[in-house]
């Protein structure tokens, strides 16, 4: 009889193996059901605008280039579906679990700083199932592919240090310049990742004054300024082992930054095809995808100042990172405690703390209290968080504790006990409610602009539009001052980009029927025109206007809740007299 868990000790590589492919149907199955999010929307349509021939070049509001240009090739091999869309995010966090093999120690080596076989197996299940990675691996978003880069470097840089082979070096060098490419806040991965280091190197001057610690406080005979100094000097030996490979290792990730983040056709001077074609210097591209970018961000409201509540984002952001990485969390506290008991793994400490320093950094930086921004803050939990439950799983110190021992003691262990059952059910279930059925009010992994209807019939209509006029937005909401405005991206002080993403999400299904748009916000316009496009969006109020006119000549009226939680809806008026028959979905009458 097959034993899974006696197999995957045995064969370490495979069950990882096995489980990157768990993970990936995870991701890939039904990919293409859920409406598309105003964020997925907003970045399909100019991923879409840019495969057909609209240029890109590094913009804020949808974040770091590398998803779009890998995702518009697809477009034009594929089409442009919410499968498709989605796909380049799915494949990078479905492959997450590959990592841990970085992270994995030799059979004949003891280093504590890798994981065990058993520890090994672990991080990739935790990468394979964890409810947010998941869930956010299935968006069109960069939250995932920036963490997913981000271990693959850390994997490389940890392995450098415990193997002394510099070739890691320079493998962490090119996924850190992948992970340039995807999303702002890179910026806080660097920053953490630097203060995780000091800590690694500072963290034995503290841990001998630790009274309780096994071979701690003052009875060992070791002083802190000695344990400092051990500790700098195993980190300049570790320094000049490397130090010939940093080099290379900032051109290796050189080239994917200037690859993606050069502007590409008319978006930019100068181009990624221009410097191809000789008509530009490579220095002046590289310049322009380095510095340019750079003033590109610092001149963005992203770089700017918060003024929100700390205590209102951290609560949020810490009820989304137990709801999404429960066992993640529970692990990584149980290694973390322990030790402090007694120290033996050199990663738990300095990785908790860039943990601990993004769960409470992330509420200042972020702009809005966004359930894909815990993905960030575990993401260093992950390996300590295999410890921990390896751990659990040898000394099982749930176990009853003897009639007369301390009576805290007993109520800690029941506490724990009660911590691993519901990281146990927890995956299950998150999973079941957030990546398997459609979005549900009660599920806190989606953020509020997904849509709670399926959009699918709005799609349809819009499809059949697409041949016969188009589309009209209705009322101020929908306001621009032209309608090719949107065919390119928008600069920084663009001033109609507001009241474009009202329209959201909108824009994409137009887009991808390749719909002509236009647009009204007078009664008379829709009385006296001889012939309206047969779809009409209009909103709010704007509906109410509209209802009687458009009803009159001939229109049906269809509402669509565009939030999760029903705080945002669209009519679409549409004549399907003029439409040819192909969407026979069943709509949401109003």
């Amino acid at each position: 009889m097959l034993h899974p868990a006696r197999w995957a000790r045995r064969r370490p590589v495979a069950a990882v193996l096995a489980l990157t492919a768990l993970s990936l149907l995870l991701r890939v199955v039904a990919l293409g059901d859920r409406s598309m999010h105003w964020d997925e929307a907003r970045v399909g349509y100019w991923t879409l605008r840019y495969a057909r021939g609209a240029g890109f070049a590094y913009r804020p509001v949808i974040h770091g280039p590398l998803v779009p240009i890998l995702t518009a090739p697809l477009f034009e091999r594929l089409g442009p579906t919410a499968f498709t869309a989605r796909l380049p995010v799915a494949l990078i966090g479905g492959l997450a679990p590959l990592s841990a093999l970085l992270f994995r120690r030799s059979a004949a080596s003891t280093d504590g700083a890798l994981l065990d076989d058993d520890e090994t197996v672990v991080l990739a299940l935790l990468l394979a199932v964890t409810p947010g990675l998941v869930y956010y691996s299935r968006f069109m978003r960069s939250d995932v592919p920036l963490a997913v880069f981000a271990l693959f470097a850390l994997g490389f840089a940890v392995r450098a240090v415990a193997t002394g082979h510099r070739r890691h070096v320079v493998a962490a060098g090119l996924f850190a310049g992948l992970a340039i490419p995807t999303k702002e806040n890179v910026l806080l991965y660097a920053a953490c990742a630097a203060g995780a280091a000091a800590v690694a190197v500072g963290w034995p001057a503290v841990a001998v004054l630790l009274p309780w610690r096994d071979g701690g406080g003052s009875g060992t005979g070791a002083s802190p300024s000695t344990a400092l100094r051990e500790s700098l000097g195993r980190a300049r030996t570790v320094a000049a082992r490397h130090l010939p490979a940093v080099a290379p290792a900032l051109l290796v990730a050189l080239v994917p930054v200037a690859f993606f983040l050069a502007p590409r056709g008319p978006a930019g001077d100068p181009s990624l095809g221009a410097a191809l074609a000789g008509k530009v210097g490579w220095l002046a591209l590289v310049e322009r995808a380095t510095v340019g970018t750079w003033e590109t961000f610092a001149a963005s409201l992203w770089a700017g100042e918060r003024s929100h509540a700390y205590l209102g984002f951290a609560g949020r952001l810490w009820a989304y990172l137990l709801v999404g990485a429960l066992p993640v969390v529970v692990g990584a506290g149980y290694a973390f405690a322990r030790e402090l008991r007694a120290g033996a793994r050199p990663l738990v400490v300095p990785l908790t703390a860039w943990g601990a320093a993004a769960t409470l950094g992330y509420p200042l930086a972020t702009d809005i209290p966004a359930p894909w921004i815990p993905v960030h803050i575990a993401l260093p939990l992950f390996p300590v968080s295999a410890v921990g439950w390896v751990a659990l799983a040898r000394e099982r110190p749930w176990r009853a504790a003897a009639p007369d021992a301390d009576a805290r003691r007993r109520y800690a262990r029941y506490a724990l006990a009660g911590l691993v059952v519901l990281s146990t059910v927890h995956v299950p279930l998150v999973l079941a409610a957030s990546s398997v059925t459609p979005p549900l009010y009660v599920n806190v992994l989606a953020q509020s602009a997904q849509p709670a209807d399926d959009l699918a019939p709005m799609r349809a209509v819009v499809d059949d539009a697409a041949d016969d006029g188009g589309v009209l937005y209705y009322g101020d909401q929908y306001y621009l001052p032209n309608e090719s405005l949107d065919d390119h991206q928008p600069t920084g002080d663009a001033n109609w980009l507001g009241w474009w993403l009202g329209r959201l999400p909108m824009p994409w299904y137009v887009e991808r029927a390749g719909a002509p748009s236009s647009y009204s916000r007078d009664p008379d316009v829709l009385r006296e025109r001889g012939s309206l496009p047969p779809v009409v969006f209009a909103n709010g109020s704007a509906a109410d206007e509209a209802g009687p006119i458009l009803t009159d000549r001939g229109y049906e009226r269809t509402a669509y809740d565009l939030g999760l939680y029903h705080e945002q809806t669209v009519v679409a008026f549409v004549d399907e007299s003029r439409l040819d028959g192909r969407s026979t979905a069943p709509r949401n009458r109003s």
